[in-house]
């Protein structure tokens, strides 16, 4: 019998195990049963699992790759926009056979957290998904904190501060927290950063898929946005189209575009649900950052803001995060 055993917080995380073989499906519920995991629910199929999901939410998933039908990295996309819906945090781990970097990169991109052998030992098994219970637990009350820090905010600010469609702040609401972290970044050091983000072709967007369908999308994208940055970051729309993430870093050179890198990829290589079905959407992304002595030269949220947006059409031809350097 192993030695690892689920300690009082872990018991209680929903787990979700999905396989289409019914001997692998038994045994990885006696084996987390045995060691305390008490909320299980197994599934035969990846369409059975996300059924179970939307019925009620896990923190873990345990599936196989290799499934009829639907395979786990298919599985593991639709629980990320399940995720999206309901602003939770699935940790996935993925049950395979394949080897290798390449393997390994798929299994990332699509948004699995972890994968181990097909046949795996109890020890590691275990090992894993009690990791994966604390991490998934931690995410999920970040969320919590984050979301209590957004009420919070907008009943500290003015209602007409903020957009009705995302629930961000608005481009006053922008302004005014980017004074603040100027004028906190000349008085105490590090630095402001400012990354802009923008919808790609909105106008044909709306033309091919709707007003309604396009607002969706942005509520998508602010909702990512929330998602990929830090609690006390703070998160505004510039206009219909364009949002802007305020960051302060207490390095002068944390505003890189390798920071940025996943949160880039999570706006644009998934998918948006909508009513008009599953959308393609792209999205330019701008970095502009300001150093201590670059404060004291008086630069307001509005230059700022003007500098950063020099380069987002130069994104979203590249694909990439451009950095719009201040040039005061």
């Amino acid at each position: 019998m192993s030695s690892v055993h689920a300690t009082g917080s872990d018991r209680s995380i929903p787990v979700v195990i999905v396989d289409d073989a019914r001997f692998t499906l038994e045994m990885l519920r006696r084996v987390l049963h045995s060691t305390g995991f008490s909320d299980l629910r197994v599934a035969g199929s990846a369409e059975e699992a996300l059924a179970m999901l939307r019925e009620r939410q896990a923190g873990i998933l345990v599936a196989d790759w290799l499934m009829p039908e639907m395979d786990g990295l298919n599985l593991t996309r639709e629980v990320r926009h399940l995720d999206e819906e309901t602003d939770h945090y699935t940790y996935v781990i993925l049950l395979t056979a394949k080897e290798g970097m390449q393997s390994l990169t798929e299994a990332f991109d699509s948004g699995v957290d972890d994968f181990i052998n097909k046949s795996p030992d109890n020890q590691e098994l275990l090992a894993r998904v009690h990791a994966a219970g604390r991490i998934s637990q931690l995410q999920n009350e970040l969320l919590t904190a984050k979301r209590q820090l957004q009420v919070l905010t907008r009943e500290a600010g003015s209602p007409e501060n903020f957009d009705t469609a995302t629930g961000l702040g608005n481009r006053e609401f922008v302004e005014a927290e980017l004074e603040r972290l100027l004028r906190h970044t000349e008085a105490r050091g590090g630095s402001v950063c400012v990354a802009l983000v923008r919808l790609a072709d909105a106008k044909a967007m709306r033309q091919k898929h709707g007003d309604a369908a396009v607002g969706e999308i942005l509520a998508t994208m602010a909702q990512r946005l929330r998602r990929g940055v830090r609690p006390l970051d703070r998160i505004g729309t510039l206009d219909g189209t364009t949002f802007a993430v305020l960051m302060h870093h207490d390095r002068g050179d944390s505003c890189h575009p390798n920071t940025f890198r996943r949160l880039h990829q999570a706006l644009n290589l998934r998918a948006y649900r909508t009513r008009e079905g599953f959308v393609s959407a792209g999205a330019g992304m701008t970095l502009c950052s300001l150093d201590q002595q670059a404060t004291t030269t008086g630069p307001t949220p509005a230059t700022v803001l003007d500098a950063a947006a020099d380069g987002l059409e130069e994104s979203h031809n590249a694909g990439r995060v451009v950095v719009s350097p201040w040039r005061g």
